[in-house]
């Protein structure tokens, strides 16, 4: 199996994660051709995220997924060495995972595949979320594992760093990804509406606009003046707190 991260692809993405992109899924297509034979498959190749909208930062991850029927430890030990160098270069992540997997993944983790179902791009193979349906509950569910888990790891990481500005500026870009998606999830449920993470956060907070724009420079990797992350965090505890109680309105 040969790959090739084509023009179209590698579409407004910068040219060190295009050439991660396509190092690694080269590597990991080669070695699973080799070893694979006739009883198992690559099926997907999947950038997912940010850098699927061409909208990466400077703290971004590059998220992919790769599916295949089946992973054996000399599978994953191939693709070690790649990850390693994409993750040193580009922040490159990527959750492998088995076709008959894909079901109970979506069940459990809603949230995060609604947006990966929203911000895709697939870079080999086929897409499984053209079909996928994430149930009501089961988003629901989830949208307030993640917001519980979310607020008590900020508290945890607040009490044992949140006296130095750049640990809580660290912790609010942490919480950022999850925080928007949470909201798009929710305002999807709510109105039916699909709106990319950012944007659906923005609608959900307009009066705090302020806010916002502090945190997505936050996220961006820029810094702020003194004795302003202490206040933002505590902006964002908030911001959870409420997308919580949107979420238990509509259950």
């Amino acid at each position: 199996m040969t790959f090739e991260l084509t023009p179209d692809l590698a579409k407004d993405l910068p040219p060190t994660v295009a050439t991660v992109l396509q190092e690694f899924v080269a590597t990991l297509a080669d070695t699973l051709a080799d070893t694979l034979a006739d009883t198992l498959a690559l099926e997907s190749v999947i950038l997912f995220g940010s850098a699927a909208e061409g909208r990466l930062r400077p703290t971004s991850d590059v998220n992919l997924l790769v599916i295949a029927s089946d992973w054996t430890l000399e599978q994953l030990d191939a693709a070690r060495t790649p990850l390693r160098s994409g993750r040193a270069a580009a922040g490159l992540t990527v959750m492998f995972l088995k076709s008959a997997e894909v079901a109970a993944a979506v069940e459990s983790f809603a949230v995060k595949f609604a947006d990966i179902k929203a911000r895709h791009r697939v870079l080999l193979g086929s897409s499984p979320f053209d079909s996928m349906q994430i149930t009501r509950e089961a988003a629901l569910r989830r949208v307030q594992q993640v917001l519980l888990n979310l607020e008590l790891r900020m508290r945890e990481r607040y009490v044992m760093e949140g006296d130095r500005d750049e640990r809580l500026e660290q912790m609010i870009a942490d919480a950022t990804g999850p925080i928007r998606a949470s909201a798009a999830t929710l305002l999807s449920l709510r109105d039916g509406r699909t709106l990319a993470p950012k944007a659906a956060l923005e609608e959900l907070f307009a009066a705090r606009q302020t806010n916002l724009d502090a945190i997505s420079a936050v996220h961006r990797g820029e810094h702020l003046a003194t004795g302003v992350a202490r206040r933002l965090f505590a902006e964002v505890l908030g911001m959870i707190t409420d997308l919580a109680a949107l979420g238990r309105t509509l259950h």
